[in-house]
């Protein structure tokens, strides 16, 4: 390594300016006022419209909200996390895309700087990993936290080797830095899969030091690193803490039904695996069509799909139909695009693999291997199983599909010490041209292996083809057109290998200047990237709209204001979406639905053997006021139908009834009448009570907040109080009087509570000690965080162990 001069930092910021450039040039749409609208982004904006009107309004942060699935906790953790002005400090100067895909390239020139790279090949390779498809698919869809926590692994690595290397306070600067960043991201899948990498990667160090017998500078490499992990822990302290103690209670912790019960807690094997990669659908990183692309794609007029529609039905619907094809036949129920690496990107890597003898090289290809298998999920059973039942946490998360991130960043890294060695003096070029040989072979014959003998290896049809109900001719064209793109797209791949192979020969053979064949394979795979990307992410992604995009998205409707005119406070039911798979009702309401991955497992479990079996009397207990229907008639309005029987926000009952367990709770809503009943489980209480009512007797909503509500009660006699709220503990706390009051579940989702007799005013709280006490924690460690940087930067300046080209 070099330490860095201002005259050696000026090509590293040109290149970096070059490729935001390319980013501005690629989200083109924002430079005219438009910006990119994200399916999760507006999902999850609509889920915290409440929370976020709230804090505007009153400066205080909300940690409750009962806009989804009838109320769930909305902390994130951030109000104390100085990284947190990291964030804002970059978007205050890059738009929101720009900023994902400029921070994955920074991340990964970090680490190609690590390796040896000079400037020319940082770029190449992390323009490559940038610009890779999963990455951009991600942005469109607005998986904002999985992209960013992504960017932030090569670095990450890149730290870790540094210290490994005895670069210590560098190495230390550059994994802290990025460690907790990528922990404030806070996509805890992404983190599992970032350490399963780090694990084969420092079990491998162990076997060199064994080896070696360079127990020292492991040692001293390892508390380096472990003392890293602790102080970028820290700022993230509340966050981690929080999820922690929530995750216990929503479907990632299990169901405590006997029927969805699971030894050791965690998802549901089926739900957990449903999104899993075809054994053969890995091949979409070196041709993007492999396996058709996207579920829904626009096709052109030349297309077979068009000419047969054209055939059969009038042109208007024929066009309106191409733009959408399910072009997609792999195993996954659907897909917003494939995962490519890029062409030139697949050949470089074989080129590593047959040209560096660094033995590292098998850890590498293990490490990508292992993700690979891990994408495969439900397809590769035994393998699944092992990891689902017998790994820690690996049962809490869904979508294995996203296991490939591990492999996106392996594939460029030995892409580029590939390239490392290639551009060395000291190259023995007898032996790289032997290995550009093979290479070449491997990558141009299999592409054309598949261009020739493609039908014949497969289909070209899927599962999902028969769920599309679409007649056996129209299918048939699609398959034709199916098969068009996947020899177009292995044309289109051997096309860049023979370019890219060409250009390597040239520097091998010294036929053309190192930097001349640098820049030309860059632009190729800028160019190979850019095309397929737009493919999924275009024109047609961006909106016009001034200020709030999630307004934009989510227009307010006749059947919005009319139930709006209602002042008070109740929840609403819209059978015009999906229900519980969709969160833009919260935007303008209190909804027993919503989108979460995360929703209370207890609420899971409502809606699969209560709600969705429409037991009026579990949506008159939610205070379920308004259900928004279709209409019956072609091209009507939807109707909004007022719901009579709604209880209200709280009630007196005649007699608390105990359960056993939660299989006899769920059950005995089978039958309740919630006005006269309360079900208590006997955790609670261990006998059932009556209670005598009277006319006079009353308890009502005082006043309303996310994180507080004060009610008025007033009777003759003692009394049991049902409330239309989820219960969740611990957080919520009841005083009546002021005084801390025992409360308990009851009917299974909802919170209840005696009272005495007279008039007594009851305030619910939402406190929970463990988030309190945390952020105090993580508003310290931000500044230990901040400190630890500073003199690690400074050590590594007075080391002059900085990064810098060879």
């Amino acid at each position: 390594m070099k330490s860095l001069s201002l005259k050696s930092l000026l090509p590293h910021l040109l290149v970096h300016v070059l490729f935001i450039g390319i980013l501005i040039i690629f989200y083109a749409p924002i430079t005219k006022g438009k910006k990119l609208s994200q399916n999760d982004v507006v999902q999850s904006g609509a889920a915290l419209k409440e929370s976020a009107e709230y804090t505007k309004k009153g400066g205080e942060e909300i940690l409750w909200s009962n806009s989804s699935f009838s109320g769930m906790p909305v902390w994130r953790g951030y109000s104390a996390n100085l990284i947190s002005y990291v964030q804002k400090s970059a978007l205050a100067v890059l738009p929101v895309p720009v900023y994902m895909s400029y921070l994955a390239f920074l991340g990964f020139y970090i680490l190609a700087l690590t390796l040896g790279a000079n400037v020319l090949i940082s770029l190449l390779v992390s323009a490559a990993f940038a610009l890779t498809s999963f990455n951009i698919v991600s942005i469109e869809a607005g998986h904002i936290n999985k992209v960013l926590a992504m960017a932030t692994m090569a670095p990450i690595i890149a730290g870790v080797i540094l210290v490994y290397d005895k670069k210590y306070w560098i190495g230390a600067f550059v994994a802290a830095f990025f460690l907790g960043l990528h922990i404030y991201f806070a996509h805890y899948q992404i983190s599992y899969y970032l350490l399963i990498t780090l694990l084969f990667y420092v079990g491998y160090k162990i076997y060199q030091v064994i080896r070696t017998k360079s127990y020292k500078d492991f040692i001293t490499g390892s508390a380096l690193l472990i003392g890293v992990a602790i102080i970028s822990i820290l700022p993230n302290i509340s966050s981690i803490i929080t999820n922690y103690e929530y995750s216990k209670s929503t479907t990632r912790g299990g169901s405590e039904l006997t029927a969805a019960k699971k030894e050791g807690g965690g998802l549901d094997k089926e739900y957990a695996m449903s999104w899993s990669n075809g054994i053969t659908e890995i091949f979409t990183m070196y041709i993007p069509y492999f396996h058709g692309g996207a579920s829904g794609e626009e096709l052109d007029q030349s297309s077979a799909t068009y000419k047969a529609l054209v055939a059969n039905v009038d042109r208007a619907q024929a066009k309106q139909f191409i733009k959408r094809i399910p072009l997609y036949w792999g195993d996954q129920p659907f897909t917003s695009g494939p995962v490519y690496f890029g062409a030139i990107i697949i050949f470089l890597f074989t080129l590593g693999m047959f040209l560096i003898k660094d033995p590292s090289k098998w850890i590498w290809l293990a490490i990508a291997v292992f993700s690979f298998m891990m994408s495969w999920g439900k397809n590769i059973e035994w393998f699944s199983d092992l990891l689902f039942y017998h790994f820690p946490l690996y049962n809490k998360f869904r979508s294995v599909t996203m296991a490939v991130s591990i492999a996106q960043f392996v594939f460029p890294l030995i892409a580029c010490i590939a390239l490392v060695k290639v551009v060395q003096p000291e190259l023995e070029r007898e032996n790289a041209q032997k290995a550009l040989i093979k290479a070449f072979s491997v990558c141009a014959g299999f592409a054309l292996l598949m261009l020739i003998t493609g039908t014949m290896w497969f289909d070209f049809t899927s599962a999902n083809d028969a769920q599309t109900q679409l007649p056996e001719w129209l299918l048939e064209a699609i398959k034709e057109d199916r098969i068009s793109k996947f020899r177009g797209d292995a044309i289109r791949s051997l096309f860049f290998v023979i370019l890219a192979a060409a250009l390597v020969w040239a520097i091998i053979k010294q036929k053309l200047e190192i930097k001349y064949a640098l820049i030309a394979l860059t632009v190729l795979v800028v160019i190979d990237l850019f095309v397929v990307d737009k493919r999924y992410l275009d024109e047609n992604d961006f909106v016009k709209v001034k200020g709030n995009i999630v307004e934009k998205a989510i227009p307010k409707t006749d059947q919005d204001e009319e139930i709006l005119a209602d002042k008070g406070y109740y929840r609403v039911l819209n059978l015009t979406k999906s229900p519980f798979n969709d969160a833009t009702t919260s935007y303008y309401h209190k909804s027993i639905g919503g989108y979460s991955a995360i929703k209370l497992s207890r609420y899971q479990d409502l809606i699969e053997n209560q709600i969705s079996k429409n037991n009026i009397e579990v949506m008159n207990m939610l205070n379920t006021r308004y259900i928004i229907t279709s209409p019956r008639e072609e091209g009507a309005e939807p109707v909004v139908q007022r719901n009579p029987s709604a209880y209200g926000n709280a009630w007196f009952v005649k007699q608390t009834k105990i359960v056993q367990n939660a299989d006899e709770e769920i059950k005995a809503l089978d039958s309740i009448s919630p006005m006269n009943e309360a079900f208590v489980d006997v955790r609670f209480a261990k006998a059932g009570k009556e209670y005598t009512l009277d006319s006079s007797s009353y308890i009502k909503l005082m006043e309303y907040h996310p994180n507080h509500l004060k009610y008025e009660s007033n009777a003759a006699a003692e009394q049991f109080a049902v409330f239309s709220e989820v219960y969740y503990q611990p957080g919520w706390n009841a005083y009546v009087d002021g005084k801390l009051t025992p409360h308990v579940r009851v009917d299974y989702i909802l919170r209840g509570m005696e009272l005495p007799a007279g008039k007594h005013e009851i305030l619910f709280k939402f406190e929970p000690e463990h988030y309190i006490q945390s952020e105090k924690v993580a508003y310290a460690g931000s500044f230990f965080w901040i400190a630890f940087l500073l003199g690690s930067l400074f050590m590594s300046i007075k080391k002059k162990d900085m990064l810098a080209s060879n």
